[in-house]
């Protein structure tokens, strides 16, 4: 097991979120004044400009330039929020990459790579988690009573759906895995086992998103993605897990499925009953797959070969 030195403990620790965070807010004011200024020529001819103002009126005319870059800013939020998050994808790659030679140069043992085709059990597992998520969130009235959920998925869902796709759907969910999953998790399981490296960054992810009922959905979420990181041996499990979740998600809101599930009940039931069957059957399948690591006896005292322990056994 990887031990971090005591005394860089906390840089080995919080250091690569504080890389993402400053990567990503410098990313985010780049592009806020690109954004500016392509916007401000189009603003400036909105406005009503006059040759000879008073200062109550140019004050009124700034204040509506002003409130038209808002609105511009607000429009481009998504697009600005995945070009921040491209920045940080390189340099959370090659910390990612440092990490892994570390261990190869260390001779530790590392889990067994699962074979290709059992992906498609976590690409069913993220589809099933949406759509029963969504429509649990829909059941206890959460979507209604939370306003900065609704802020946020009116700006979430506010682009044009190629957009959303290549936005949420790709390139946040590989930014965000890179870090919690392929960094944070990884170097607190060294530390403290998986169920506590598992939790503890599940809630700061829960967390990053700022409001209750994504919180929520994001802290199961995450325990899933950390424990298909763990079972198949890479980061990709993860990876294709939370894109298949994300798109499921911008599909069924494009598509208007969320809402023709939430127009009657018995759709509403049916689905979280048949999103629990499948969901359930999907993680049986992924629990019985063997990541212990090459060269480990699997032999109990009869000579056979026992299921593998995970935090679930």
């Amino acid at each position: 097991m990887n031990k971090a030195p005591g005394k860089n403990r906390f840089w080995y620790l919080f250091g690569p979120f504080l890389i993402y965070w400053g990567i990503e807010f410098v990313g985010a004011m780049i592009a806020s004044l690109v954004m500016v200024i392509v916007s401000v020529p189009e603003v400036i001819q909105s406005v009503a400009w006059k040759d000879s103002m008073t200062n109550e009126e140019f004050m009124e005319a700034a204040a509506q330039m002003q409130t038209m870059l808002l609105d511009m800013a607000a429009r481009y939020q998504v697009q600005m929020l995945a070009a921040a998050a491209l920045l940080t994808i390189p340099a959370l790659a090659l910390l990612y990459r440092r990490d892994r030679l570390q261990e190869q140069m260390q001779g530790l043992p590392v889990n067994k790579k699962a074979p290709a085709y059992q992906y498609i059990w976590t690409a069913i597992l993220g589809a099933m988690v949406c759509i029963g998520g969504n429509v649990l969130i829909v059941m206890t009235n959460l979507a209604f009573v939370s306003e900065s959920y609704q802020n946020t998925s009116a700006v979430f869902y506010a682009p044009a759906f190629a957009v959303q796709v290549v936005c949420l759907g790709l390139v946040i969910p590989v930014s965000e895995e890179l870090l919690f999953r392929g960094l944070l998790f990884r170097r607190c399981r060294a530390l403290m086992g998986f169920f506590p490296a598992a939790l503890s960054i599940s809630i700061l992810f829960g967390f990053s998103h700022g409001n209750l009922v994504q919180f929520l959905y994001a802290m199961g979420l995450g325990m899933l993605l950390a424990y298909v990181c763990e079972k198949y041996g890479s980061l990709k499990a993860a990876i294709l897990l939370h894109v298949t979740a994300n798109l499921t998600s911008l599909i069924m809101t494009e598509t208007g499925f969320l809402d023709w599930i939430c127009g009657a009940f018995i759709r509403l039931a049916v689905t979280v009953v048949a999103c629990a069957f499948f969901g359930a059957a999907m993680f049986v399948l992924i629990q019985r797959i063997d990541e212990k690591p090459e060269g480990t006896d699997r032999t109990d005292d009869s000579g056979n070969i026992p299921l593998t322990k995970d935090m679930f056994r």
